[in-house]
């Protein structure tokens, strides 16, 4: 990524509220952030070559969170942080042998959030 050039991340979870908070803490700080409430929108859309890096929860209807994890790895796309209310060392070595770049556990911490989005948005 060139310097100058905007950040953006896909945020993809089906909590609604969580979708606002985040995009209002990105929108904030001067990062753009586009919301998905499902993988399979976030998929469909076209968007995963458009954006720096996504955060997205484990537990969604439809396609999961790892799931995700893994078309976004085996198509080439952006970093993934993995994001969830239900962290345990299972789920976590699931997402990280799968490429997730990080692993949150929510209620997430904006200092965590904003070091993985920094580190995306070197690459």
């Amino acid at each position: 990524m060139q310097s100058g050039q905007k950040t953006t991340i896909a945020i993809i979870d089906d909590d609604q509220f969580l979708l606002e908070s985040l995009k209002d803490l990105f929108e904030a700080t001067g990062i753009e952030s586009r919301t998905y409430a499902s993988a399979d929108a976030f998929l469909n859309s076209g968007d995963m070559h458009h954006v720096n890096c996504i955060l997205a929860d484990v537990r969604m209807p439809g396609t999961s969170g790892l799931e995700l994890l893994s078309a976004v790895v085996r198509d080439g796309g952006p970093p993934v942080c993995i994001m969830t209310s239900f962290a345990d060392n299972r789920t976590e070595a699931a997402a990280r042998s799968s490429g997730a770049a990080a692993f949150l556990e929510k209620p997430l911490s904006s200092k965590d959030l904003m070091e993985f989005v920094a580190s995306a948005a070197k690459r």
